[in-house]
C-alpha cells in the first residue's frame, strides 16, 4: 500500500492475511510520511478515534490501544514480582512505557526503538499513548536498532525484558529479532531470575506464526506460555508469548497470588482492562487454536527465519 493512500480514498483497507481484510472510514489524515524504515501515518477512523499505522498495518487505537498494553505488559511484571529495572524493545508510541512506569519497584526504564520519527510523531500526536511518559526521570530512550542493543549487551540484569516489535515482515526493520540467535541475545542481558515477554502475531488468523515464535522462544528458556486477547481494532485474537527460566506462568493462576500482587505493585485503578477474570481469559486459548499452535514444529533462527505472508 502507498503512502498516498489515505489522501487518494477516504477508506482504509488493510490486508490482515493474503485472503482477508479489514476496511476502516478515515475521516482525516493527521500526519502521513516515511521514516528510513518504514511508512508512518497517524489518522482519526470512524468508531476508533486516532490510529498509528506502519507500514500499512494498524499499531494501535485510541479505542482500544489499552487492551493490547496492558496485556503485553502486566503479565510479565506481575509475574517477575518485583521489577526494578525494565527494558521496552519497540513500543515507539509510549504506551508500553506508560504501563511499566506504573510500577511502584521500577526504578529503571530503557526504550530501544529504531524509529525516531515513530517517537517523534507520538509524542507530538499520540499524547493519549505515551501520557508524559518519556518525561519521568525513570525513563531512558534509545534510537537504535533492538539487536544492536542486546547484541553489544550496553546493559545486563534487566528483570523483565517487553518486546513490542512490528510484525516479522520480510521487508520491515525487525525481521532478525523473532530468531533463536536473537533470543539468547535478549537472555543474557535478562537478570537470572528474568522475564521475557513479545507480541506474537495473531492467533486467530496467524496461528503458524505465533506457535514458530513460541517454538523458538521454548528452545531458549525453559517456561514458555502463549496467551491472547481479542483487540477489535486488529479484528483478530492477538497473541503474546511469556517465557522464563525461573518464573512459572501458573503462579498468577491463583487469585489471591494475583492481587496480593497487584496490591503491592500498582495502583488497580490505573488498569482499564487487566484483572483477574481478565487474565484467566487471555491464558485460556480456545481449543481450536490451541491445537493448530501444539502441532507446528517450527522454529525461526537466522538461515531459516519466517516471515509472514505479505
Amino acid at each position: 500500500m502507498g503512502d498516498e493512500i489515505f489522501l487518494k480514498w477516504s477508506w482504509f483497507l488493510e490486508w490482515l492475511t493474503p485472503g482477508r481484510a479489514t476496511l476502516k472510514h478515515v475521516k482525516r489524515v493527521i500526519f502521513q510520511g516515511r521514516s528510513r524504515f518504514q511508512s508512518v501515518a497517524v489518522v482519526e477512523v470512524e468508531d476508533e478515534g486516532k490510529v498509528l499505522v506502519l507500514d500499512g498495518k494498524t499499531q494501535s487505537s485510541e479505542s482500544d490501544e489499552f487492551i493490547y498494553h496492558e496485556a503485553l505488559v502486566h503479565p510479565a511484571m506481575l509475574l517477575h514480582g518485583s521489577p526494578e529495572k525494565v527494558l521496552i524493545l519497540g513500543g515507539g508510541e509510549g504506551a508500553t512505557l506508560r504501563e511499566v512506569l506504573k510500577y511502584r519497584s521500577v526504578k529503571r526504564a530503557v526504550m530501544v526503538d529504531i524509529d525516531d520519527l515513530v517517537v517523534e510523531i507520538a509524542r507530538k500526536y499520540l499524547p493519549e499513548w505515551h501520557q508524559g511518559s518519556f518525561d519521568d526521570p525513570r525513563a531512558s530512550l534509545v534510537i537504535d536498532d533492538a539487536w544492536n542493543f542486546v547484541a553489544e549487551g550496553r546493559e545486563r540484569g534487566f528483570d523483565v525484558v517487553i518486546s513490542d516489535l512490528v510484525d516479522p515482515l520480510e521487508a520491515g526493520p525487525a525481521t532478525r529479532l523473532y530468531s533463536l540467535e536473537y533470543y539468547r541475545m535478549v537472555k543474557d542481558v535478562m537478570s537470572s531470575d528474568g522475564v521475557f515477554v513479545t507480541q506474537a502475531v495473531s492467533i486467530s488468523h496467524l496461528a503458524r506464526y505465533h506457535a514458530i515464535i513460541k517454538n523458538t522462544l521454548s528452545r531458549v528458556f525453559k517456561h514458555v506460555a502463549s496467551y491472547g486477547v481479542y483487540v477489535p481494532s486488529f479484528d483478530s485474537m492477538w497473541g503474546f508469548v511469556l517465557a522464563s527460566d525461573s518464573r512459572d506462568p501458573q503462579v498468577l493462576a491463583s487469585r489471591d497470588e494475583f492481587e496480593s500482587r497487584v496490591a503491592k505493585l500498582i495502583d488497580p485503578k490505573t488498569l482499564k482492562f487487566l484483572d483477574y477474570m481478565a487474565l484467566l481469559h487471555i491464558f485460556s486459548i480456545p481449543k481450536t487454536y490451541k491445537e493448530k499452535i501444539d502441532e507446528v514444529e517450527e522454529y525461526a533462527t537466522l538461515d531459516n527465519q519466517v516471515f509472514l505472508p505479505a
